[in-house]
C-alpha cells in the first residue's frame, strides 16, 4: 500500500490550535520544536513582559503562521514517502496531550494566572487585573479545579507580601489579600492604625486616590512592610470603618471593641487585609487564613484590558 501523505487541512487546524502539533503532523520535527520555543517566548512575554496585549496578538500571529506553515509543509510532502510515527495523527495528538500535560504542571506546581474582580486590594490591583501567581513552595498544587498535591507552606512569607488563597468560608473561591500578621504575631486595626506587635506601622499622606469606576475621591496613605511600600485607601479619614465582625474559627484569639480589633494569629495561619481598607471582607471579618489554603504570592499584576 502507498504511504498516504499528511493531510493539508488536519495539518493547518493542528497549527491553528497547537503550532508544535501541527509541523509534527506535517513531518518536520525540527519546526515544531521552534514554535514550542516561540510558544514558550510569547507565553514568558504574555505574563511577565512589559506589553503582555502585543504578547497575545503575538501569539494570535503566531498561530496563523504556524497553520499555513503545516498547511504548506503538509502540501509538499513527497509522495510514496514513509511518514514518522510522530506525523501520524495518533503521534501529533499524543505530543499535544505531552505538551497540555506540561502545561497543567507549570499551572499546578509553578505559576498560574488569577483574575482580580473586585475593588479590595485597591490602589494596588485594580479590578479585572490579572495575576501572576508563583505557585512553588507553597504546598496548594491544583489548576483548574484539579488537585495533584497538597504539602506544608515551605516558602518565606513576610510582612506586606500578596498572596492569593483558598477563601476559608467557601474555599472554591480563591482571594488575594496582602499578608499584615504571621503566625504568633498579634494584630491590631484600631481607628484605621495597623499595628504589629504594638508597633504602629507608620503611613504617610498622599495624593488622593480617584476611582474612575466608582467616582469618588479616597484618602490614601504610604505604608511599608518587611521593605515592601505600597499604597492604602479610605473612605473616612477621621474614623476608618471595616467590615462587620462575623463568627469565626478561633474568635477567641480576638478582642473586639467600638475602636476596632486586635488578633493574636495561631500557629499555621495568617492575618490578612485588603488595601482598600474600608471595603474589603478580609481577616478582620472572617478570621484568619490557614497555612494549607494558601495558593501562591503574587509576583506580578497585570493592568485589566
Amino acid at each position: 500500500m502507498t504511504p498516504r501523505p499528511p493531510n493539508k487541512w488536519l495539518a493547518a487546524l493542528l497549527g491553528l490550535l497547537a503550532p508544535p502539533a501541527g509541523l509534527l503532523y506535517a513531518g518536520s520535527a525540527r519546526w515544531a520544536g521552534g514554535y514550542l520555543l516561540l510558544a514558550l517566548v510569547t507565553i514568558g512575554l504574555l505574563w511577565f513582559g512589559p506589553a503582555g496585549l502585543f504578547a497575545g496578538l503575538g501569539g494570535l500571529v503566531l498561530s496563523v503562521i504556524a497553520a499555513g506553515h503545516a498547511y504548506r509543509l503538509a502540501g509538499q510532502w513527497p509522495a510514496g514517502r514513509v511518514r514518522p510515527g510522530y506525523s501520524r495523527w495518533y503521534g501529533a495528538m499524543g505530543c499535544m496531550l505531552v505538551v497540555v500535560a506540561v502545561l497543567f504542571g507549570v499551572r499546578a506546581f509553578v505559576v498560574e494566572p488569577f483574575s482580580m474582580p473586585s475593588r479590595s486590594m485597591q490602589p494596588t490591583i485594580a479590578p479585572g487585573a490579572l495575576l501572576i501567581v508563583g505557585k512553588w513552595g507553597y504546598g496548594n498544587y491544583e489548576s483548574y479545579g484539579i488537585t495533584v498535591a497538597h504539602r506544608p507552606v515551605s516558602a518565606e512569607i513576610r510582612h506586606g507580601d500578596v498572596i492569593v488563597f483558598a477563601y476559608p468560608v467557601e474555599p472554591l473561591i480563591r482571594y488575594a489579600k496582602r499578608v499584615v500578621g504571621l503566625p504568633g504575631d498579634t494584630v491590631g486595626y484600631q481607628r484605621g492604625a495597623l499595628s504589629i506587635n504594638g508597633l504602629v506601622v507608620k503611613r504617610a499622606p498622599v495624593a488622593d486616590f480617584v476611582d474612575p469606576a466608582q467616582a469618588t475621591v479616597m484618602h490614601q496613605f504610604e505604608e511599608q512592610l518587611s521593605g515592601a511600600r505600597y499604597r492604602v485607601i479610605y473612605e473616612r479619614a477621621e474614623r476608618p470603618s471595616f467590615q462587620v465582625i462575623q463568627d469565626f474559627p478561633m474568635r477567641d484569639n480576638c478582642r473586639i471593641d467600638a475602636e476596632g480589633i486586635e488578633c493574636e494569629v495561631p500557629a499555621g495561619h495568617y492575618y490578612v487585609m485588603g488595601d482598600n481598607r474600608d471595603n474589603s471582607s478580609d481577616s478582620r471579618a472572617w478570621g484568619f487564613v490557614p497555612a494549607h489554603n494558601v495558593v501562591g504570592k503574587v509576583w506580578r499584576v497585570m493592568a485589566p484590558r
